[in-house]
């Protein structure tokens, strides 16, 4: 304890003053004020360098999203180019359409009655043949009775002169 004696001896305890320190050694001050000018001597080409690779970037961002931009207005006039394009293309293919189905219409109409005429046409040689087939027909049959009739009147009244005359009249018709 002796040695601290003298070392204690000379502290003084202040009396509860307020004041000023004008002592920059004592304050720290100073010494705040190199560290914070050593940081900005040391620091302004690395944070320079570092903001100046930021903006560049940012730059660079927003050249590509203002080229992009552009881009996009240029593919949006080809696309509304495309689309006038594709919907003229469909005006034009609908009256197209339009005139082919009148025209398949015609044809379809036009074609059916010339089948509607040939079927009559048709049906109409049939009417006939078979008209003119019943008529042979009844023909035939009037004939086949008269024949019948002649061959039972015949023998009765057939004698031998009226069928000399009747070979005669056939040969001089033949000759």
């Amino acid at each position: 304890m002796s040695l601290l004696a003298p070392l204690l001896a000379q502290v003084e305890i202040p009396e509860h003053r307020f004041g000023l320190n004008l002592d920059l050694l004592n304050t720290n001050l100073l010494n705040i004020v190199i560290v914070f000018g050593l940081l900005f001597w040391l620091g302004r080409g690395y944070l320079g360098r570092i903001l100046g690779e930021r903006r560049a970037e940012i730059e660079s961002s927003i050249r590509e999203v203002e080229d992009r931009g552009r881009q996009a207005e240029q593919e949006l006039v080809v696309a509304r180019n495309n689309l006038s394009t594709a919907q003229a293309q469909a005006q034009q293919i609908l009256a197209e359409a339009r005139t082919n189905a009148e025209r398949v219409r015609t044809q379809v109409l036009d074609q059916a009655q010339a089948d509607i005429a040939r079927i009559r046409d048709s049906i109409e040689q049939d009417l006939q043949s078979e008209q003119q087939r019943a008529l042979a027909q009844v023909r035939l049959q009037v004939i086949r009775d008269a024949l019948s009739r002649l061959q039972q009147r015949l023998p009765g009244e057939l004698d031998e002169q009226t069928q000399r005359r009747l070979l005669d009249q056939s040969i001089q018709l033949l000759d």
